[in-house]
């Protein structure tokens, strides 16, 4: 299908271009700075990706983890020589369609009553959502997904378009029980909410990348934490 330049140029460049890279970096950043003031406890997926660069030699610090990040986003953009030029209006857009995205979250967060519309969320909220979002999505769509589709392809030859239905509903799956310890017991319902929102945030990655991805996740949480 023949899409219109702009349209297709804003989908190229917000998923593997300067927009996507300025997104991730301002997230990253963002919590950086937040953590500093409100001296927010960790996620768990934050948590985890800290004591792996301890197992490095690295200090644990946040601030090293959020610079990492950001190193790694703009020497991922270096080496694929891709240009710092782009309409600004395709950062506008991507948070426009990063906050559509998140009405099928919006909805499954209504069904276990996890959000309260309307309300206010206070600064240490907004640092909590800025890491869920990153370094969630870091974890269980990026370094799951490649890792698992690049074991797959290397030991039993599968590609990584077959493999990856199959991927994006385990990363959907290990999301739900990452996030059980929320739930009041053995809750299905809360469970299923989870992995379907786990597979939404996949198929997110999949065909829009992750910028996108994480910025769902980020204002999904803003509203689930405005209670």
């Amino acid at each position: 299908m023949n899409l219109p330049k702009n349209l297709e140029r804003y989908l190229l460049e917000t998923k593997i271009g300067a927009p996507a890279t300025l997104a991730l970096c301002g997230v990253a950043g963002g919590h950086l700075v937040l953590e500093q003031i409100t001296n927010t406890m960790p996620t768990l997926a934050q948590d985890r990706l800290q004591d792996f660069l301890s197992l490095l030699g690295l200090t644990n610090a946040t601030p090293v983890l959020a610079i990492l990040v950001i190193w790694l986003c703009l020497l991922r953009h270096h080496q694929q020589k891709r240009s710092w030029r782009f309409s600004p209006w395709f950062m506008i857009a991507m948070g426009m369609e990063a906050a559509l995205c998140t009405v099928p979250l919006f909805g499954l967060g209504i069904l276990i009553g996890a959000l309260v519309p309307y309300a206010t969320v206070e600064i240490g909220g907004l640092a909590l959502a800025l890491s869920a979002g990153l370094y969630e999505e870091l974890v269980f769509r990026l370094l799951l997904i490649e890792a698992a589709a690049h074991v797959c392809f290397t030991f039993l030859g599968m590609s990584r378009t077959k493999v990856m239905p199959y991927l994006i509903g385990l990363s959907g799956v290990l999301f739900a029980c990452y996030h059980a310890p929320l739930l009041d017991g053995f809750d299905v319902t809360g469970l299923l909410v989870y992995t379907l929102g786990g597979i939404w945030l996949a198929v997110l990655y999949r065909y829009r990348g992750l910028a996108i991805a994480v910025l769902t996740h980020v204002f999904y949480d803003i509203l689930v934490l405005a209670q």
